[in-house]
């Protein structure tokens, strides 16, 4: 969708440009050097097409401007340094938003002395992987802004608001939540 609203953008500002600049061009000469309000309502009116096609344009290009903002604005900022460990206490894989994702964890304990477990850490989320044939999706923005994944052998789509770095982060939320929760039922 994608490359046909730009084959269909570039096609209508060519044939803007070819429809309307010759009349235009003869107009501006036939005004010689008053020009004013009422020169160019005139020239307004006699281009109605050329002007309701600008306008369409625009229309488009800011409704997809809007949409591309408030899509980035729901996005989870990337943080500024990274710290990696070598030894995870668990790891496990989950099905989340339509994807596989495989998650590394260490246990929170209560004591370095006890085995309490407090909770959990969520410290890497590697993935999106498709449900299918556990690849790793292609990550790529359609037209407006949204987020489309594909994999790259069965085919397997899926179209979200939210980009994969967003996504790893509600996933350690959820998982965290969800030991937080079972630590305070016990």
């Amino acid at each position: 969708m994608k490359s046909a609203l730009r084959d269909f953008s570039i096609s209508a500002l060519a044939s803007i440009f070819i429809a309307a600049l010759p009349p235009s061009f003869f107009q501006f000469i036939h005004l010689g050097k008053a020009f004013g309000f009422k020169e160019l309502s005139n020239i307004i009116v006699n281009n109605t097409f050329l002007v309701s096609w600008i306008l369409l344009l625009v229309i488009i290009l800011v409704i997809r401007k809007l949409i591309r903002n408030k899509i980035d604005k729901m996005q989870a900022p990337v943080p500024m340094f990274f710290a990696f460990t070598s030894h995870y206490d668990a790891n496990d894989d989950i099905d989340f938003y339509g994807f596989k994702w495989k998650v590394f964890m260490n246990a929170n304990r209560t004591s370095s002395y006890t085995n309490d477990i407090s909770g959990v850490s969520v410290d890497r989320v590697d993935g999106p992987y498709c449900k299918n044939d556990y690849r790793e999706m292609k990550e790529s923005r359609t037209y407006f802004g949204r987020y489309k994944y594909k994999c790259p052998k069965c085919g397997y789509k899926n179209t979200l608001f939210k980009n994969s770095w967003t996504l790893e982060s509600d996933i350690k939320d959820e998982i965290e939540a969800q030991y937080r929760k079972q630590t305070r039922v016990k």
